[in-house]
């Protein structure tokens, strides 16, 4: 009879531990997938980023090097259709910059959760 007992416990105990691997398992590889999204998210941001440093820099009028002779004057209705169209580019620019950057941080945030559920089932098993 103690026997019985004793083999019940230890297979309750390794049916407790194996579902408790199963979770680890599992957590793991959603925080594998939130890693690579998040590495996805960041090189977005910096290639958008980059984007919008170069369109703030870049001059409106391009300038062509070299160049002899009389160069035309735009026509201000074209420049400031160019003005125009370069200031949208950088608010659309500036805007999804806020969207990366607040979805890098749900991210984060998200990461620093199943990481603490990780370890806090970790230490259960190892209660066990």
């Amino acid at each position: 009879m103690k026997q019985f007992v004793f083999f019940s416990f230890l297979l309750l105990s390794f049916n407790g531990w194996a579902e408790t691997e199963a979770q680890i398992n599992q957590l793991e590889k959603a925080l594998f997938r939130i890693q690579q999204e998040t590495q996805f998210t960041y090189q977005q941001f910096v290639m958008t980023q980059e984007m919008r440093r170069n369109e703030t820099q870049k001059p409106l009028v391009p300038v062509l090097p070299g160049a002899t002779g009389s160069v035309p004057v735009p026509k201000y209705e074209d420049m400031e259709h160019l003005k125009q169209e370069q200031h949208e580019r950088i608010q659309q620019y500036t805007v999804d910059l806020d969207r990366l950057y607040a979805r890098y941080k749900e991210l984060e945030n998200e990461k620093l959760l199943i990481l603490e559920e990780i370890n806090q089932l970790e230490q259960e098993q190892e209660g066990q």
